[in-house]
């Protein structure tokens, strides 16, 4: 069977393996960090709740207590082999069953903006409206027994007392169906950078006077996610390797005629709102740079610890990637993402400013993901 046609669950997303050597990259410090907003996550759960680790039924307490140990012996053990050899000899390691993981990577997006309209900044950031309502599928059926359903609807009410799917894209921006109900949250000067904040999903506004506003995910119009990437494909405007968030500015920043028609074919649609720290992840603490990884919300378990393989580009120093190196890190399961979906799909977190955005812009690279837990 190939690989897309694999209808992944919790049951079947995670396999056991033997115990790998693992080798960190990144800092001690950001990964505590990160630790830490994970155990605020798990603490504020129901202890009976169960995560599925492959054929293993976990309960939070034992997540729990793996993130406090894995903690302590970070402490006092550091990030080398002594820490190696202590997880191979006291933790069980479960791969992703993916046959090839596929990485690419996130920031938080900086923008330009106004409080209020005017020529320049005339491209609304929309608060959630009041008027969509969210609809628990598993509230009138089990949503599990139909493959590929999903387990939520965002939907309106009509004037003539029907149901519809809430508002798309080019229902909102094109058409202005939001228009005129002071749902706005601020206004910026960039389509396309508004475009793909929606995909990003956290950024930083700054006004003109020196102030700012960061801006999180609230919540999305439950329309279909397309990827713009696709279009370019179908249409033979790049081939599929070629594919990139820097490829796609480039061609739109080239062909201003066509951005509202090529931004308009993914009819999903992102909601903010302001928040004081973050970016805010999904499971609601905020994320830190490349220790924090999106994967699909519905087979893995959240908040839990994860080691990672794959490659990032190196510029060094330079404009153009000169090389793409090996790397690796322990990192935590906070996030998730309208495209990230499958046992085959991680999205790492980059952070803030154009070192992040060099970073997860060209990244698309085969890895490995492989979650922990202490026996």
């Amino acid at each position: 069977m190939r690989q897309q046609e694999v209808v992944w669950t919790p049951e079947n997303s995670l396999v056991k393996i033997a115990p790998i050597s693992v080798e960190d990259f990144g800092s001690k410090e950001s990964l505590l960090e990160s630790i830490d907003q994970s155990l605020r996550y798990l603490d504020k759960l129901d202890p009976e709740k169960t995560y599925q680790f492959g054929e293993e039924q976990v309960g939070v307490p034992r997540v729990r207590a793996t993130l406090i140990d894995f903690r302590e012996k970070v402490v006092d053990l550091g990030l080398g082999s002594k820490l190696s050899d202590y997880l191979e000899s006291n933790y069980d390691f479960f791969s992703s069953a993916a046959q090839d993981v596929l990485f690419t990577g996130y920031f938080e997006a900086s923008l330009f903006g106004a409080r209020k309209p005017d020529k320049i900044f005339n491209y609304p950031l929309y608060q959630v409206p009041d008027d969509m309502l969210r609809i628990d599928l598993n509230q009138f059926f089990d949503t599990k027994q139909f493959a590929g359903i999903p387990t939520d609807l965002r939907a309106r009410i009509t004037d003539q007392d029907k149901l519809f799917p809430y508002y798309s894209r080019q229902e909102i921006d094109s058409n202005g169906a939001l228009a005129g109900r002071d749902l706005e949250l601020v206004w910026v000067d960039d389509p396309i950078a508004a475009f793909f904040l929606h995909i990003q999903g956290s950024g930083i506004v700054y006004f003109e006077d020196g102030t700012s506003l960061r801006v999180n995910y609230a919540d999305k119009n439950g329309q279909p996610y397309r990827a713009l990437g696709n279009l370019f494909i179908k249409e033979q405007i790049l081939p599929r390797e070629e594919i990139s968030m820097r490829s796609l500015v480039s061609f739109l920043r080239e062909n201003p005629d066509r951005v509202t028609e090529m931004l308009n074919y993914n009819p999903s649609y992102i909601f903010f709102r302001s928040v004081d720290e973050g970016p805010i992840g999904s499971i609601g603490v905020p994320l830190t740079p490349m220790r924090s990884i999106a994967t699909d919300y519905r087979i893995f378990p959240r908040g839990a610890l994860a080691f990672i393989r794959t490659r990032l580009p190196d510029y060094n120093g330079g404009k153009e990637i000169e090389s793409w190196q090996d790397f690796s890190a322990f990192v935590l399961n906070q996030d998730t993402g309208g495209a990230i979906r499958g046992a085959n799909r991680v999205d790492l977190f980059t952070g803030h400013g154009d070192e992040s955005e060099d970073l997860a812009g060209p990244l698309k690279e085969s890895g490995q993901l492989i979650f922990l837990l202490k026996r």
